[in-house]
């Protein structure tokens, strides 16, 4: 019989075969911050993977084999995820540097071994249903985009066309990238199809920003202007990201594109400062008479008074109430009014029985979604920037000193048009400036745009004095500063492109980064807080006004 040390040490073999647990080192629990994220990272590859019928591994972009013809395993050692790959006649070994999964299921993982980066991308064996026509529609726009180029742009010479996609610099296959010349001017093009979704075309610039940047670095072709290319009737968050963005208008432009009459139309960027947005009233609890009497929220707080949270959704006639972020029952209002709880299929409360399962719903949702949880667990993942925000809300001092914490709105709608988003949490310092807050626990390309999105329409409501007409800050004259806009983020999931993106808003939008600590589920502490700056604008014009 092997020891116990021993058995601490090797983890069972997964029922799978082809994919092994993590190897325990010292045989000890590792209590480390970074070796706890990187088994947590570890268990979200696995997940990624398990959902895959028949997954086939690619090493930069060339096929390898099926996963259960190969012994892949992902082992922590030290601070590292290791990647090790063994076929009959090779073995491949590298440090996990980055993971993310596609709208198709595809799992990518980023290593680095010597100085030496590798692409390792782990796909279904046989194409989804959705996959192959997604293929060829973009094979067919990026034929189009060439043809619009060549009717539009004067003596229009193609010299590079491309759609597929580069992971290592962070450049997604769903846009056509164009390199052309036409006369004495040469031109870097992204393109968007009509068929992509809102958050897929409002991403062009983000991609058009980071591969002018990544031309750049390489003394390629990033000399030319940028010229994003997006279909009719879904410009308006473009445009209105547009008018803070160094060069716009100069050396970036966007254009309308009509497929169907193959026209192309340079949009006039001088009114991206309108913004066709909405604010909505605030929500409170005064108009619930009695809600603190009420029999059933005095039951279901007592299960778990210090850590069951209450918040007024909608119209005001329901109340959720969460447990670190998570929502689990809801009671609402009305004519007919109901207790009802569950996270899938949600169970009405009428009886006894159903009060045992609410509680022994509330016991596992306490136990599952800690801090200690073991990596992977469902509900230790669910909703995390909800968990963040619920930690925040407590005093949300400790992101900023110079934060009120007498008012702090979570989740604040935001509409721009049909898009309708939520401000994370929408506060002011105790000199009444406006504060908005990004939250987010894992890496995101989108970052700065979407801060940029919330700053914009925050600005745009200051500036008619709004908030307070809608109950905001009630008592508080606010300041006519622009109001700050904080990122918060795990010091370590800030995406690589973040300074180059953030870098590229305009310097009159006050922004803040800040990094917390890897382990925040047990507390919130600020590791990092610094101003963004922006590359200087000398020689840079806009060739428009605000």
């Amino acid at each position: 019989m092997p020891s116990q040390a021993c058995r601490k040490r090797y983890a069972i073999r997964r029922r799978l075969g082809w994919l092994r647990r993590v190897r325990e080192t010292g045989g000890k629990p590792w209590l480390d911050d970074e070796q706890q994220e990187r088994l947590k990272l570890k268990a979200r590859i696995e997940e990624w993977i398990q959902q895959q019928p028949e997954p086939v591994l690619y090493r930069q972009g060339r096929r390898v084999d099926l996963l259960k013809h190969l012994r892949l395993t992902l082992d922590c050692i030290s601070r590292d995820l290791i990647l090790t790959c063994r076929t009959r006649t090779t073995r491949v070994r590298g440090r996990v540097v980055q993971a993310t999964q596609d709208e198709f299921g595809t799992v990518a993982l980023r290593t680095q071994l010597l100085g030496i980066t590798e692409i390792f991308e782990i796909r279904p064996a046989q194409e989804t249903a959705g996959l192959r026509p997604f293929q060829e529609a973009r094979g067919d726009f990026q034929k189009t985009v060439e043809r619009l180029i060549g009717k539009n742009f004067p003596k229009a010479r193609i010299l590079s066309s491309v759609v597929s996609p580069d992971l290592e610099h962070s450049l997604s296959g769903k846009y056509v990238r164009l390199h052309f010349q036409s006369g004495r001017s040469r031109w870097l093009a992204i393109a968007a199809s009509p068929q992509e979704d809102q958050a897929a075309i409002d991403g062009l610039l983000s991609s058009g920003l980071l591969w002018r940047d990544f031309l750049k670095e390489h003394g390629s072709t990033g000399e030319g202007k940028l010229l994003l290319l997006a279909p009719r009737g879904k410009l308006l968050v473009l445009k209105s990201r547009l008018g803070w963005i160094r060069g716009a208008g100069g050396q970036i432009h966007l254009m309308e594109m009509d497929s169907e009459k193959e026209a192309l139309t340079f949009v006039d960027l001088s009114d991206c400062g309108n913004l066709d947005t909405a604010l909505t009233q605030v929500q409170t609890f005064s108009g619930t008479r009695g809600l603190a009497d009420d029999e059933r929220v005095q039951r279901l707080l007592a299960l778990a008074p210090e850590h069951i949270t209450w918040v007024r959704r909608g119209n005001g006639n329901t109340v959720g109430f969460r447990i670190r972020g998570l929502e689990f029952a809801q009671l609402q209002f009305g004519r007919r009014p109901r207790l009802t709880f569950g996270l899938d299929k949600p169970a009405v409360v009428r009886n006894e029985a159903d009060w045992a399962r609410l509680k022994g719903a509330v016991q596992q949702i306490l136990s599952e979604r800690s801090a200690k949880a073991l990596p992977g667990n469902g509900l230790c993942m669910a909703q995390s920037e909800r968990w963040l925000e619920s930690l925040i809300l407590r005093d949300i001092r400790v992101v900023d000193a110079r934060l009120d914490p007498r008012f702090v709105y979570p989740q604040v709608p935001a509409f721009l048009g049909g898009d309708r988003g939520m401000i994370d949490i929408l506060g002011v310092t105790t000199k009444g400036r406006l504060a908005i807050l990004e939250l987010k626990v894992s890496e995101d390309i989108e970052l700065p745009m979407q801060g940029l999105d919330y700053w914009l329409r925050v600005r745009w409501h200051h500036s008619r004095r709004e908030f307070q007409s809608h109950g905001y800050f009630p008592g508080t004259t606010l300041s006519a500063s622009p109001p700050l806009l904080f990122f918060v983020c795990a010091q370590f999931r800030y995406h690589s492109s973040f300074p180059v993106l953030a870098g590229q808003i305009d310097p009159a939008v006050p922004m803040i980064q800040v990094g917390i600590n890897e382990n925040w589920r047990e507390g919130v502490r600020v590791v990092l807080r610094r101003e963004v700056t922006t590359e200087s604008t000398t020689g840079v014009t806009t060739g428009f006004t605000r």
